[in-house]
């Protein structure tokens, strides 16, 4: 009874050592139970007149069973490091809950560096959640603002360009023809109004397109696109299909806005001559492809530059997939052309 009550006891305090001090103790043992029995195993053998052979196989296997306990003492002693990378591994993909782990039977050094360790998780979280609310209330504000302009510039600045248009055609109709000069002025001034109105037409559809609201999200695409790239001499081949049950309002408006940045980097960047754009819905989530021929570029390098050089493209791209949970993939190489991928979930109203 007693030993079943000392081992337990043993073990326990065992197990409070540190790493280092498991790894002395077993060694000593190891050095002092060889010595000990390797000393008495040839004295032994001296006596009894053994072959030379004989001490030579003792010996091989002292030392070799001597390795193998060092190596199962060293092992079972570094088994907490070890617990303890896997749980950083599993950190690193994302599949550690929020809830403290611990390394089983530690010693005290690990046990406090794994609390430590998922102190810090639970901090880089909490900044995380804090970082994503921050950027869900600027995205808003962001389109809310966008909202604001777009109608302000189409009923005030639209209109007085429309009348002002008006009003020089009027002034040119009124003239009598002996007045070639003002009539070419006048003519000039309302090619250029006409112009200015058109460009104002072009940053409101940008800012807030009206077809977005109304007609949905494939006919946006569909529209921003070949309004943009076929202007630039890309060919646009769209993939979607054409009766489509309504989508949440912030699904629609993040897959939009992914859509338009990617295209707007098509038509500045890529260089491309033709861009394909695929939209297609499964049971619970929705994929948007984007694809072109273009000269591409290394993934990783304007990812490393993105933020150095201030280039919120692509960082914006994937920010707005994260808000609906959803995710954006970039597949790209040199002279391979690119692939935009984004994927989210069906949202509910």
């Amino acid at each position: 009874m007693s030993e079943l009550v000392f081992f337990p006891r043993l073990q326990k305090r065992l197990h409070r050592l540190t790493i280092f001090q498991r790894i002395a103790l077993g060694n000593s043992l190891i050095i002092l139970v060889g010595a000990i029995g390797g000393t008495l195993i040839t004295r032994h053998l001296a006596i009894e007149a053994a072959d030379v052979w004989l001490i030579i196989l003792f010996a091989t296997l002292g030392t070799g069973l001597s390795i193998l306990i060092n190596g199962w003492i060293v092992r079972s002693s570094l088994r907490p490091l070890a617990e303890l990378r896997q749980a950083a591994d599993q950190m690193q993909v994302g599949k550690v809950d929020l809830n403290p782990f611990y390394i089983k039977d530690s010693d005290p050094d690990i046990t406090n560096l794994s609390i430590a360790l998922n102190s810090l998780v639970n901090q880089l979280e909490k900044r995380n959640r804090q970082l994503r609310a921050l950027s869900e209330r600027v995205i808003n504000a962001q389109e809310e603002e966008r909202k604001r302009i777009a109608l302000s510039l189409h009923d005030d600045t639209g209109q007085a360009l429309s009348m002002l248009i008006i009003n020089l055609e009027r002034l040119e109709n009124r003239l009598p023809s002996s007045e070639t000069e003002i009539k070419k002025k006048l003519a000039s001034s309302r090619h250029l109004a006409v112009h200015a109105l058109g460009e104002l037409r072009k940053i409101v559809r940008d800012l807030r397109p009206s077809m977005l609201d109304t007609l949905g999200l494939v006919p946006a695409i569909r529209s921003y696109a070949r309004s943009n790239l076929e202007e630039a001499g890309i060919r646009v081949q769209i993939e979607a299909p054409e009766t489509a049950e309504p989508l949440p309002h912030p699904l629609t408006l993040a897959l939009f806005r992914i859509a338009q940045e990617a295209l707007n980097n098509n038509v500045r960047h890529s260089q491309a001559k033709s861009v394909s754009i695929t939209l297609s819905q499964a049971k619970d989530s929705l994929c948007l492809i984007i694809q072109d021929d273009g000269q591409g570029f290394d993934v990783d390098k304007i990812g490393a530059q993105a933020l150095f050089k201030q280039q919120w493209g692509l960082v914006g791209m994937r920010e707005r997939a994260d808000l609906i949970s959803g995710q954006v993939q970039i597949e790209s190489k040199p002279g391979r052309g690119t692939r935009i991928i984004a994927r989210v979930p069906l949202l509910a109203d």
